[in-house]
């Protein structure tokens, strides 16, 4: 028998109205078919929003964002002054092309910097920033860094090919972590174009969160350190030192013996074994590198290019200074060059492109090959680099030249 608690608690219970569910199986065919179509509808729309940087056109449209940018204040402009006379707006949208250029800039200082973030459609199985999505990403950076340093080479219809791209992986990219790449131009000679590429990312705690534990030497003492290039100096990086090669690592410490027949078995062990330290060390050194501003370094991608008319390549030599690029003043007591205080050939370079002297036409005859035919006592494009920036070109092309040579070397292994 049960109780009257119990009675009263199966009455309650028997109030309780039945919890509605779906059978696809008993419901008519119609009905299923329509729950089918909507859930898909949906799961397709939120896949769509999941990888909408991977649609079509998704990257085109993200490569040549700067472009359009331009474009239309371009367009704006000319509306603007569209009920003005055709010698002033002719001489506004001049002015206009020619605020464009990077005017008294050093070239080793530019940097034109793109922001990202690890989305779900450029990560890989491992939840980091995959392999192709950094090459996917630096194709956005370069042409921001074209358009930046060299806009009157653009307008006069020229165009950039890439020759190569070498990435060293420092460190990975977690997911949904934003990052920003660093492109800034390294060095250059008679055909080719390096930029140095810096992924870098900033910890959310505001400091790098990750140790790292350097090999040691005999003495204890670690390896990466014990030197001042290849430890962290506490001295803050200034703009002139952002693209600069190091040239020290530990590995300079280094001998090869001068005959390989002199050689023991003892001292072959030895040298491998320093050489793997040393090796440890400039690794460890480099993994842990951090900017001037604190932003951790996750990878470093060399790519060089060259500029092309048609199909006639132009020396950057000579797309540079017609730019505005130029060396510093050469007292330390002058104001820098800039817009409003041009370097000494900046007339000359304007004389090219800019009426009544110039026009865009003679300026591309001019980089197709007009330039060789100027002597050699007046090329002031060689004058505006030299100095301190020749130097600079010279010592940091030493070193990005050795891993152009090294790749093509690479073709003819094996």
């Amino acid at each position: 028998m049960l109780g009257q608690q119990s009675r009263d608690s199966l009455r309650l219970l028997a109030r309780i109205p039945p919890i509605p569910f779906f059978n696809l199986q008993k419901l008519p065919r119609s009905q299923s078919t329509t729950l089918l179509l909507s859930a898909s509808k949906y799961i397709f729309f939120v896949l769509l929003l999941i990888n909408f940087r991977s649609l079509p056109f998704a990257w085109h449209i993200r490569v040549f964002l700067p472009v359009l940018r331009l474009r239309l204040q371009y367009y704006l402009l000319r509306l603007r002054i569209l009920f003005k006379p055709k010698e002033i707006r002719t001489r506004i949208l001049a002015d206009w092309g020619e605020g464009l250029c990077p005017i008294g800039a050093n070239p080793f200082e530019l940097v034109a910097v793109q922001h990202g973030w690890t989305s779900v459609d450029d990560a890989d199985y491992n939840g980091h920033l995959s392999n192709s999505s950094y090459a996917k990403v630096l194709d956005i950076a370069r042409l921001k860094l074209v358009l930046k340093a060299i806009p009157a080479f653009a307008r006069s219809g020229g165009w950039m090919a890439l020759g190569s791209t070498h990435f060293h992986f420092i460190r990975e990219i977690p997911f949904l972590r934003s990052y920003e790449i660093r492109l800034s131009i390294g060095a250059w000679d008679h055909k080719w174009m390096y930029l140095i590429a810096r992924y870098v990312s900033f910890p959310k705690n505001g400091h790098s969160d990750i140790t790292y534990k350097l090999p040691v030497d005999e003495s204890g003492q670690q390896l990466g350190t014990n030197n001042d290039s290849a430890g962290l100096s506490k001295t803050p990086t200034t703009s002139n030192d952002f693209p600069r090669i190091l040239l020290s690592t530990p590995a300079e410490d280094l001998t090869t013996p001068a005959t390989p027949g002199s050689v023991t078995e003892a001292d072959s062990n030895l040298q491998a074994e320093k050489t793997a330290k040393a090796m440890e060390g400039l690794a460890a050194a480099q993994s842990r590198m951090l900017e001037s501003d604190g932003a951790v370094l996750h990878c470093v991608a060399i790519s060089h290019i060259c500029f092309k008319h048609g199909r006639i390549t132009v020396p950057p030599g000579v797309i540079l200074p017609c730019e505005g690029f130029s060396k510093p003043p050469s007292t330390a007591a002058a104001a820098p060059f800039s817009s409003t205080n041009p370097p000494p050939h900046w007339k000359k370079a304007q004389a090219l492109r800019v009426a009544p002297s110039g026009s865009m036409p003679a300026f591309a005859k001019f980089l197709k090959g007009g330039w060789r035919d100027v002597p050699g006592d007046e090329r002031w494009w060689e004058d505006a680099l030299d100095g301190p920036i020749e130097e600079q070109r010279k010592a940091n092309i030493e070193v990005l030249d050795s891993i152009r040579k090294g790749m093509e070397g690479a073709r003819f292994i094996g």
